[in-house]
């Protein structure tokens, strides 16, 4: 006869549920199928005289609870419908006060259920108390007398994340003696699979089972999406169903739905063996419609392409090229665009002028120019009687003037290029915008710090001309210019902004978002030079508060950036680190130029956390880009982080890099761009051995200590350990935030116990904290980790 397998209990949980036991009469265990609730529930009530019910079987008789009992156990309680039935229960919870009551279900909490928990007499248990943790998932393998590596442990915790039945499978895998890897992953998932398909699939209906496999595919997806694909007209009343019976189905918001992970994989698994090529085909042909109907393209795409229909993938990827990268979804799409095949594009001009483009933001200039030359060559061929020949031209003026390589040197020739094609009815142009989304017209779409030089003459004389051409685009921008090249040249400029802000409801009526954007900016650059931070957040706030309403979702990735910068200077770290975490673009193998200013408040929020080196590899890659394109301020804000980081990792370099942000900055009399750095910058003025001209560098020092006045904590150097972490604790602190125990870290390290716990004992201390759980937290603050 075999022995049974004691149960293993996650500690923590053992905690709750004995809180629970003391506090509340009521404790739900709300997980999926395979989270053991039973296993779990009977041996954390051995001890107990327990009477148990199923909710399949209907009602439950209070008579038909036997004296001495102390909890009433009910499994499936999701099939708990009737009414009735449901009010029995509630009574019987009500009447009967001397015992506890542990209910299972696979669903959530049900409605009838909460005026308890609001009451506060239950507990619900859910999968994430259930889940193992590392220190519970390896005792499970212990006790089935399967030893693995420290690094095997982390691999089937990484994989596993310490799902139950899961892990009950794996002991059955192991017990052979072989080790943990691919083969033995697939194994598990098979058999775990086939354990869904009996005790979940196959227990719904046959059009449930329908849905569930049809949204397989689709990491979340919304109602409608369910509804088209599907083609039941009982799909939000299945999804309902799905959602009262399982908790494998999550909510992102009210609308929106996405499976748990390993659920999805097994819906992939059974819709392999459901549906037919053809209908897969349909599947993905249905959702790809969906998503090009609500402007998600890079999922039409991917649907399309899955539906084998290349001629829709075409004509989708011709289609975002006739717009221009502040509107298109270049970044989104380029992987489908880098794999057209060269005779495809060349066929088609709006293709072409789109890799130009793509390519030329990809930092990749030499195929952008290739691209423009095969259009060249295209139009070459056309005669003007072609029909499209207008097109063809106008995409060549295009490019002229919004490649980002054809800098704004030739000032004039540009302006003189976008009154000629503004003006040639003979052209049809797409549309371009002015500042590529960003908070800036100096250093937008183009930099325009040449522009600066003679600001003065530029708007006396070219302001009219511009608005009436420009049109939409023309509404604000000569005076959002003027008085943003007054402000980065330390001017007041109260009375310009007071003109400007005068404008903004005829921007905001007659304009665009794009030079709203830039108004709104520069007033909240000019708050933060104030001093009055806070009142910049509440107006940049305001702006991305009207963008979501409004649907201008394309600026927020640059306005959330923006907030990040503000909330540098009040030393707001939290926020700062949560944008850096959740928000800020990846220093991907691809940079992406339209994310430029993202990638700069990256380096900056960098800076501030301690990151010097990593801030300085990202800004190392800007570098080529504000060369090759002119971008004057962008490099005066490489040079300047680049200097600061250097400083800070005390190389010598950083004096170079500064007295080259400040021939800049001098060339076109900047004083902001150097002066906003503050208390970081100050020290190093004085310093650099800028041999200029004194009276502007008096002037800079001068508006830099302003700053540093009113945010003395920007960009300085965060708070350290009261004595420094030796070699080996820091060590030991990385492990420890892995949540390994001493056991474990002594077997990495190859070290005694004994002396784990001596260098545990010391981190904690050199950190402050009283807890192996505080650790990692002050170990982030602190930049150690």
């Amino acid at each position: 006869m075999s022995k049974s397998v004691p149960a293993i209990i996650k500690p923590s949980l053992e905690e709750i549920f004995l809180t629970g036991w003391e506090h509340c009469r009521v404790i739900l265990f709300s997980a999926p199928c395979g989270c053991g609730k039973t296993t779990t529930a009977s041996a954390l009530l051995s001890g107990h005289t327990i009477c148990t019910f199923s909710a399949a079987d209907g009602e439950f008789p209070a008579d038909s609870i036997p004296p001495g009992c102390d909890a009433v156990l009910v499994d499936d309680l999701q099939y708990l419908l009737e009414p009735a039935h449901q009010q029995a229960m509630c009574d019987l919870i009500r009447t009967r006060r001397d015992l506890h009551f542990i209910l299972l279900s696979r669903g959530p909490i049900p409605g009838w259920l909460m005026p308890f928990q609001f009451a506060g007499i239950l507990l619900t248990i859910d999968i994430l108390a259930l889940n193992f943790d590392r220190a519970t998932a390896q005792r499970m393998l212990e006790s089935r007398g399967i030893m693995v590596s420290p690094g095997d442990m982390s691999a089937i915790q990484r994989d596993l994340k310490g799902y139950p039945i899961a892990m009950d499978i794996l002991c059955r895998k192991l017990k052979g003696g072989e080790a943990y890897g691919a083969d033995i992953l697939s194994a598990m998932k098979r058999e775990l699979f086939f354990y869904f398909d009996e005790a979940v699939y196959r227990r719904f209906d046959t059009p449930l089972r329908r849905l569930l496999v049809s949204l397989g595919p689709f990491q979340s997806f919304h109602r409608e999406l369910a509804k088209m694909i599907n083609g039941d007209p009982r799909t939000g009343e299945l999804l309902g169903t799905i959602q009262r019976d399982t908790t494998m189905l999550l909510f992102d918001g009210l609308d929106t739905y996405h499976f748990r992970p390993i659920f999805r994989e097994f819906l992939m698994w059974e819709l392999y063996q459901t549906l037919t090529d053809a209908e897969q085909r349909m599947l993905y042909s249905r959702a790809a419609l969906y998503y090009e109907l609500h402007d998600e393209p890079d999922r039409a795409l991917d649907c399309y392409s899955l539906a084998g229909e290349q001629s829709k993938v075409s004509a989708l990827l011709v289609k975002n090229a006739e717009q221009h990268p502040g509107v298109g979804h270049y970044q989104k799409m380029q992987k489908y665009y880098f794999a057209l095949p060269w005779k495809e594009i060349s066929k088609s001009p709006s293709l072409m002028c789109g890799m130009s483009m793509l390519c030329a933001m990809c930092l990749d200039y030499e195929t952008s120019e290739q691209w423009y030359g095969e259009l060249q060559s295209y139009a070459a061929r056309l005669s003007k009687s072609d029909s499209e020949h207008k097109s063809v031209q106008g995409k060549l003026a295009y490019l002229d003037i919004a490649l980002p390589q054809r800098s704004s040197k030739g000032l004039i020739e540009v302006i003189g290029s976008i009154f000629r094609v503004m003006t040639d009815k003979q052209l049809r142009v797409p549309s371009f915008s002015v500042t590529s989304m960003l908070p800036s017209l100096m250093n937008g779409g183009k930099d325009f710090c040449e522009w600066s030089k003679k600001d003065d003459l530029m708007y006396a004389t070219m302001r009219r001309p511009l608005e009436t051409v420009l049109g939409r685009d023309g509404v604000g921008l000569a005076d959002c210019a003027i008085c943003e090249s007054k402000f980065e040249k330390g001017e007041d400029v109260s009375a310009r902004l007071l003109t400007l802000m005068s404008r903004l409801g005829e921007i905001q009526a007659h304009g665009t978002p794009d030079i709203e954007f830039a108004v709104v900016g520069l007033l909240a650059r000019v708050q933060v030079s104030q001093g009055r931070a806070r009142v910049a957040l509440e107006s940049v706030g305001s702006l991305r508060a009207k963008f979501l309403d409004t649907g201008q979702t394309r600026f927020l990735p640059n306005i959330d950036a923006m907030l990040c910068r503000i909330r540098l200077r009040l030393d707001d770290t939290d926020s700062t680190r949560e944008w850096l975490r959740e928000r800020a673009p990846k220093n991907d193998a691809r940079l992406w130029v339209m994310w430029r200013y993202q990638y700069l408040t990256r380096a900056m929020a960098q800076f501030a956390e301690g990151e010097y080196q990593e801030a300085l590899m990202l800004l190392a890659r800007l570098v080529p880009y504000c060369e090759h394109c002119g971008r004057v301020m962008d490099g005066i804000h490489i040079q300047l982080l680049s200097a600061l980081c250097r400083e800070r990792m005390g190389s010598g370099e950083w004096k170079a890099k500064l007295c080259a942000a400040l021939d800049t900055c001098y060339a076109y009399q900047f004083i902001w761009p150097i002066a906003q750095y503050g208390a970081a910058i100050l020290p190093l003025l004085g310093t650099c051995g800028w041999n200029g001209d004194t009276a502007y560098l008096n002037a800079l020092i001068t508006a830099a200590r302003a700053q540093a006045v009113e945010y003395p904590r920007f960009l300085k150097p965060q708070a350290r350990p009261i004595e420094q972490l030796s070699a080996a604790e820091t060590q030991v602190l990385k492990l420890l935030c892995e949540n390994l125990s001493n056991q474990e870290i002594g077997e990495i390290l190859g070290i005694k116990l004994a002396t784990v716990k001596t260098h545990v004992s010391r981190v904690l201390q050199k950190l402050n904290v009283n807890r192996r759980s505080e650790a990692k937290n002050a170990a982030e603050k602190l930049h150690l980790i």
